[in-house]
């Protein structure tokens, strides 16, 4: 449901990976849906969910739409009794989102999000090396990542919302920390960066996650492209992950210890084939590493609580 950019070049081809097969693309733009079916050879086409969703041989719907219609689109799956795998976040505030969770959950059906970042196998690597204590006991988290902003390449629903950094971007990586360091925010601070017109195009701003964690973050769509950076650090060393933000390669992880750095090899996997594998398994059993409605709901509170801290000039407590 929805013709993005992500469904385009990713997500078809994922669900077919893992052996599902794509039946209907439904957009609300009919030129839209027929172009989409036809470049990627999906039989069916439709502007109405609901002629897509009583189709008995649907199991699952993905979700690809513009945030707007997001929900509209996770509460017509979950009437009708189909698991969902949506785009994240599911809508712009965490109370919507909410009220979307408890829908899907009085219908029984599964909800989990797209969060590529946490299907990155160096990312999962990361969080079992400081579960097995292999920097020590976790100090602090830092995240690193600047582009010029781009508008989309092709058709893309999302061309109607403007760009929000603390949507797009932000919300990924406060997920990301809360994936990794197994920690939620207890008090958020925000270095004030937004211009008169409101828009946010950089964000610096400060966590600190529950166990005396600090967790510190930079994000810029106003920058020359430069490599990602993710460390962990503990009181014994550091895990180091570079260019695992950008979309386009796996990156590097390295461990320092003892001042010296080792680079740490992990088989490069899709991250968006092995969302799509964890979706379809948690179907039926949990898969512990993905992204639930719950995880966006303290995500969006956390974005909140950052434009908060931006406007009043102070920190936020959760």
């Amino acid at each position: 449901m929805g013709t993005g950019t992500i469904a385009t070049e990713h997500m078809v081809s994922a669900i077919r990976s893992v052996g599902h097969e794509p039946l209907w693309v439904v957009s609300r733009n009919n030129d839209y849906a027929k172009s989409f079916s036809e470049d990627l050879g999906i039989p069916r086409t439709s502007t109405e969910a609901q002629q897509a969703l009583s189709d008995p041989a649907v199991s699952f719907v993905y979700v690809s739409a513009a945030r707007s219609r997001r929900g509209h689109y996770v509460s017509a799956a979950a009437a009708a009794g189909k698991h969902v795998l949506c785009d994240g976040p599911l809508a712009d505030t965490s109370r919507v989102v909410r009220a979307l969770v408890e829908r899907c959950a009085h219908s029984g059906v599964a909800l989990a999000m797209n969060q590529p970042l946490r299907a990155s196998n160096i990312h999962q690597t990361m969080g079992r090396l400081v579960i097995e204590g292999e920097i020590g006991a976790l100090r602090s988290l830092l995240i690193m990542r600047g582009a010029p902003s781009q508008s989309p390449n092709r058709r893309s629903e999302a061309l109607e919302e403007p760009a929000d950094l603390l949507l797009d971007m932000s919300v990924q990586d406060v997920d990301l920390a809360r994936f990794l360091t197994g920690r939620d925010p207890i008090e958020v601070s925000a270095l004030p960066t937004t211009p008169g017109d409101g828009r946010r195009q950089q964000m610096a701003y400060a966590m600190r996650l529950a166990g005396d964690v600090v967790f510190q973050a930079y994000e810029s769509v106003t920058t020359a492209e430069f490599d990602s950076m993710v460390m962990l650090a503990g009181d014994q060393g550091a895990l180091i992950a570079h260019g695992t933000l950008n979309g386009k390669a796996s990156g590097t992880l390295v461990r320092r210890l003892g001042a010296r750095n080792e680079l740490i090899p992990v088989r490069d996997r899709d991250a968006h084939c092995t969302t799509v594998e964890g979706f379809v398994a948690s179907i039926h059993k949990p898969t512990p590493w993905l992204c639930r409605g719950e995880d966006c709901i303290m995500a969006l509170r956390t974005v909140e609580a950052l434009a908060a801290s931006d406007r009043k000039r102070r920190t936020i407590t959760m």
